[in-house]
């Protein structure tokens, strides 16, 4: 495919410091989705929106990026295209911060629209603009794209005036929520919300890997994540929708979307452009029936809302708990379902009867044999989290241990657990990978 144009905004991508994690910035928003076709050396236009003090910033990247045109579709002003990232990993909610949001304004330029008629296909990331302005001035033969992305706050671009080759969609949407939230959730009907505006949806999953259906064969198909330690996640879906777009012409859609998984993933693992490109080479070289062999990760959202996860550590009242609480919130943002012994079943008094200890003791047992997995925070050497995990272990359930404080030392308690790490990324992604071959099994 030679005759793609990206079409979005460009931001300045601020990562703002956390623990170990130096401030890092650079340029964001569609400009991801560009790094993805050099890297893939495949020919691409750029149609962006940017105040004026990035144009030639924006131009000189592109030109070292093998971009094939530039056009600027409209000028942005009253606001930066500031983007700020509390979490670049996305173990959790990324906390993203479009600075001054409510303040843009956007001149459009309508003879750079017009020279948007001249390509085959056109991936939109959703965004500030007017999209129908952009819309109503192509051919009906330009093949649409679109990723109904997390600052598209309802399905009004959906309603039918606009017919779409490709529509990508992720949990982590507010579309999605708003939808989700209706409960029961089942994935046929919200499929069915998009019959008849797009030919091929495409649900992203996060860790838990995609679904997509073909809605002319009405084929639903299932592709897994690749759950590799990860460098950072931001961009990462806008590689994987512009890498099944431009695959997808040459490609089965369940090949073109294997091939698109491993290459966001190995946007994941780097963020030096030819590393990432290296790498993307590689990728493109095996046959795609050999990475359906590698498998991956599977697990739907909703399959998570049955997995129950016992979080064993010092969860009380005199304790700074702000690394348990994060654990927790992690594991909610990915639909999975925690459980704070403590907080559920109370905080043992000091003065605490037999009886008391009794109750507390069998209430946590119960709680414990009711979950799929075990997760510790180890903050220091507490007896109670020391015993859990062993007891876990013991009975055959999964057990994590989060060490942010690097303090486990003794043998016992480093090769007991499936894991132990002072990385909370990798105990989330570990969580995927065990309960995914659970359900497999």
């Amino acid at each position: 495919m030679n005759n793609i144009c990206i079409v979005g905004d460009v931001f300045v991508d601020v990562t703002l410091k956390k623990d170990e994690t130096p401030l890092k910035m650079r340029l964001g928003g569609i400009i991801h989705a560009a790094r993805a076709l050099w890297a893939m050396n495949i020919p691409y236009s750029i149609g962006y929106f940017a105040p004026e003090y990035l144009d030639s910033h924006i131009s000189e990247f592109l030109s070292h990026f093998n971009c094939t045109s530039i056009l600027k579709l409209g000028k942005v002003s009253n606001c930066p295209n500031i983007m700020l990232i509390e979490e670049v990993k996305e173990m959790g909610d990324q906390g993203y911060e479009f600075l001054l949001r409510n303040n843009i304004d956007i001149e459009y330029n309508i003879l750079e629209m017009q020279r948007l008629k001249k390509f085959e296909n056109i991936f939109f990331i959703s965004g500030s603009y007017d999209l129908f302005k952009i819309c109503k001035l192509l051919p009906k033969g330009c093949k649409k794209h679109l990723d109904l992305a997390n600052n598209a706050c309802d399905y009004s671009i959906t309603e039918g005036q606009i017919f779409w080759e490709t529509l990508f969609i992720s949990t982590s949407s507010k579309a999605f929520m708003d939808f989700y939230l209706k409960k029961p959730f089942e994935i046929i009907s919200f499929f069915s919300i998009f019959k008849g505006i797009t030919r091929r949806l495409v649900f992203k999953e996060n860790r838990g890997g995609s679904r997509a259906i073909d809605f002319t064969s009405k084929e639903i198909f299932s592709i897994p994540s690749q759950t590799q330690k990860i460098v950072h996640s931001v961009g990462v879906g806008d590689v994987f929708d512009v890498s099944y777009i431009s695959l997808s012409g040459k490609y089965s859609m369940v090949d073109a979307l294997y091939y698109s998984s491993w290459i966001a993933c190995e946007y994941a693992k780097t963020t030096f452009p030819d590393d990432f490109r290296k790498m993307t080479s590689r990728a493109l070289k095996i046959e795609s029936s050999e990475l359906i062999a590698l498998h991956g990760c599977s697990l739907s959202w909703e399959e998570r809302e049955n997995c129950h996860i016992y979080i064993a550590g010092p969860d009380f009242d005199h304790i700074n708990t702000s690394k348990i609480d994060l654990v927790e919130k992690n594991l909610l943002y990915h639909n999975f379902v925690p459980h704070r012994p403590v907080k559920e079943n109370g905080q043992m008094e000091i003065d605490a009867c037999k009886d008391r200890k009794q109750q507390l003791y069998a209430n946590d047992m119960l709680l414990l044999n009711k979950c799929n997995l075990l997760i510790a925070v180890l903050l220091y050497n507490d007896p109670g989290t020391l015993i859990e995990i062993g007891l876990a272990a013991a009975r055959n359930i999964p057990t994590l241990v989060y060490d942010p404080y690097r303090i486990a030392k003794n043998c016992m308690l480093t090769e007991l657990p499936n894991l132990v790490s002072s990385d909370l990324d990798e105990i989330i992604s570990e969580v995927f990978c065990i309960y995914g071959k659970l359900k497999q099994q």
